[in-house]
């Protein structure tokens, strides 16, 4: 079941997404959390930052057990969409939402988890989040969306699965008037949102390794 005490923008913009195809049994929340972080996880698999977040060595298992500490943290704070077999997956904060980090994931932990938050790939996580929101915050407000997570599955990509979820939320914005800000550490993705309408805004390098791009979608 979806939260009781879902953000209400959350609720009005599941509630577009519903009467757009979209059904409820999709939308994030606890019982399919899972299969929201095998989607990311497998879209994400050589995505630079979490190349980055394991000192150069990707390590898979302990990136799922970083996600779904991170996606538990968010029920109810952030919104979240899928296609039908889970091929792609969107995560999107409403304007000025909470902050998750070390702290809330203290909170929704469970034990099989606690040792993980000593792991020094959580602190170059938090590290590098920390830079993060501080080239995104001039362009966030009380009417941009800040989207999170946007992955699909490497055999599903290219086939419209992603551009179905994007759609729906761009269209949202349209109708609502609201802006959406996204990241990407990923130069070759820039393209990619520049076609749905993205505006690159900021190009940063953090610690002389990690492209850094903000880029902003203003409604039409």
């Amino acid at each position: 079941m979806i939260c009781a005490n879902i953000d209400t923008r959350i609720r009005e913009f599941y509630e577009y997404a519903a009467r757009n195809g979209f059904s409820e049994e999709l939308f994030l929340q606890e019982d399919n959390r899972e299969r929201y972080v095998a989607a990311a996880l497998d879209g994400y698999r050589d995505y630079p930052l979490f190349v980055y977040v394991f000192g150069g060595k990707y390590d898979e298992k302990a990136f799922s057990k970083m996600m779904s500490i991170d996606f538990k943290s968010r029920l109810c704070t952030t919104a979240g969409i899928a296609t039908d077999g889970y091929e792609s997956v969107m995560l999107i904060e409403p304007p000025m939402a909470r902050k998750t980090g070390m702290l809330q994931y203290v909170k929704v932990a469970t034990p099989r988890f606690y040792s993980l938050l000593f792991d020094p790939a959580m602190y170059r996580q938090e590290a590098f989040e920390r830079y993060a929101q501080k080239m995104r915050k001039g362009f966030l407000d009380d009417r941009t969306w800040y989207m999170y997570i946007f992955a699909t599955k490497k055999k599903f990509q290219h086939r419209g699965y992603g551009k179905k979820l994007m759609n729906v939320m761009l269209s949202y914005a349209d109708l609502k008037g609201f802006r959406i800000c996204l990241e990407t550490n990923h130069l070759d993705n820039i393209t990619l949102y520049e076609h749905f309408g993205f505006e690159l805004m900021s190009l940063t390098v953090y610690k002389d390794e990690l492209e850094h791009c903000v880029m902003l979608y203003n409604s039409h």
